[in-house]
């Protein structure tokens, strides 16, 4: 009776091992849901929320420019010979601060300011110790408007180039192009037409270190995580105003930093640039491996690059209406930019219309591993563990008829810098990060199905054994009663009949 029970008490032992391995497996995945839900949406009590507020991996902004060889070529109707120098790296830092959260909209607002440090040790040479010969933005932007202007103007715009000696094409220093100098030619034409000269300072991230871009209010994500920092307005506006129909002008998605949880790789990433006045569409790629960690990689799909004449969704890029459709390729960003003729593209004019490309004679190389723009997100948290966003910016050339400089100059699109502002998580940051995605599904799991498959194993054992047993129960004993009656037989023929 007692193997009995020890037998059943075994038995209902490992059939709870089976139930509790199932319950595990059928109760621990919503729960982790809901844990990972709490902590992504934006409230200070969440994990997420320090993540948001000072993303924990180094950002890094590296620079190429283009240097133009045989501007003397150029001016006579030749294409440009380009080559890169760089990268001239800098660390950025971009906090978020001034958080104010609206517990009645579910929403909150912040700007992000960015400050940058040059890292001498990840770059080509120091930035203020070498040159290069480019367009010179400021007197372009001048003729390109005075354009439009009357007899008397243009000449002022003349006479300021004469006094201040200054050419189509110069050498600037890389520091100055991009951090900005105050340029003699438009001090000289402030004097003339002052309204026309906003700044006489230039550069092409003037005034962008220990600033910000603007007021960001997004999303919370407490009344739908799938919401969470989702751009609700930008510096007070739901619209922009940059683009000629409401679609394009359309604030979307985030500003990539930090993303909605559980992305569904059928759906598209939206991601806000104010570097380039719109939002962008980042199609699912494929899977990828971040520090151990599976991504979905999401890419600007090509397609979305395309002309508005031969995509009508880009139709309102055309700026100022569907008759001034750019190449496939580009962007022209000039409303956004101070009206400077700005053009942005991929790098090196990766998906451009070819024609774009041909314009450059030679120095023009798009490899899309190297001027791709993408993000690596994980997918159940949202976090981007690995960003490239890369981008060109280019300048319209053209020759304008009323001016003596500027007749005989080709049709360009002449690149002056490209950009790469990546991010990526490191070892320290990777391991404690899997801690919170990876390891709780597999521990799960482990626990689970080896807490089924023990409760399975012990059971098919105990059962087989028990029959086992069962089995040779009566044969064992057939042998002892016959064992006890030839015992008793023996011991009978020694009995003595007569006592």
């Amino acid at each position: 009776m007692a193997g009995q029970a020890c037998a059943i008490i075994g038995l209902v032992t490992f059939i709870l091992f089976v139930v509790i391995g199932i319950v595990i497996l059928t109760v621990a995945p919503p729960i982790i849901h809901d844990m990972t839900e709490s902590n992504i949406v934006l409230s200070t009590r969440g994990i997420g929320y320090g993540f948001w507020k000072s993303p924990p991996f180094p950002i890094l902004l590296q620079l190429w420019v283009w240097n133009l060889t045989n501007p003397d070529d150029v001016m006579r109707g030749a294409k440009p010979k380009i080559s890169q120098i760089g990268p001239f790296t800098y660390r950025e830092n971009r906090p978020k601060t001034n958080i104010t959260f609206d517990s009645q909209n579910n929403t909150v607002s912040y700007i992000s300011p960015q400050s940058y440090v040059f890292a001498p040790e990840l770059s080509f040479c120091d930035p203020t110790k070498i040159n290069f010969t480019t367009i010179n933005v400021p007197y372009i932007t001048a003729v390109s408007e005075a354009s439009f202007w009357g007899v008397v103007d243009r000449v002022g715009v003349t006479l300021a180039a004469k006094m201040t000696h200054s050419t189509v094409f110069k050498s600037v220093r890389v520091y100055d192009f991009i951090w900005g100098y105050t340029d003699p030619f438009l001090e000289e034409l402030k004097k003339v037409k002052k309204d026309a000269v906003p700044t006489t300072f230039f550069g092409i991230f003037a005034g962008r270190n220990n600033s910000h871009d603007g007021v960001y209010v997004v999303d919370s994500g407490k009344r739908n995580s799938s919401f969470t920092n989702v751009i609700q307005t930008f510096n007070g506006d739901r619209l922009l105003t940059f683009w000629s129909t409401e679609q394009c002008n359309m604030i979307n998605g985030t500003d990539a930093t930090y993303n909605p949880p559980f992305l569904d790789e059928n759906e598209p990433v939206y991601v806000f640039s104010s570097d380039i006045c719109r939002s962008i569409k980042a199609s699912f790629e494929g899977l990828r491996k971040v520090q151990g960690i599976t991504v979905h990689r999401y890419v600007g799909p090509p397609d979305d690059f395309d002309s508005g004449l031969v995509n009508p969704a880009n139709l309102g890029f055309c700026t100022p209406d569907s008759s001034h459709c750019l190449p496939g390729g580009l962007l022209n960003v000039s409303n956004c930019q101070k009206n400077a003729p700005v053009v942005m593209s991929l790098p090196h004019f990766l998906y451009t219309d070819p024609a774009v490309q041909d314009m450059i004679a030679d120095g023009i190389y798009p490899d899309k591993e190297h001027h791709q723009t993408f993000f690596d997100i994980e997918p159940q948290t949202g976090a981007p563990l690995r960003i490239n966003k890369r981008l060109q910016i280019n300048v319209h050339v053209k020759a304008y008829e009323q001016f003596l400089d500027w007749k005989h100059l080709p049709e360009i699109y002449l690149p002056t810098m490209w950009l790469n502002e990546s991010t990526s998580i490191g070892d320290d940051n990777g391991s404690e990060f899997r801690w919170l995605t990876l390891y709780p599904h597999l521990i799960t799991l482990c626990v689970g199905w080896g807490l089924v498959a023990i409760g399975l194993i012990l059971i098919i054992v105990s059962v087989t054994v028990f029959f086992m047993r069962k089995r040779k129960g009566p044969r064992n004993s057939r042998v002892l009663v016959n064992e006890e009656t030839e015992t008793w037989d023996n011991e009978t023929q020694y009995l003595d009949p007569s006592t």
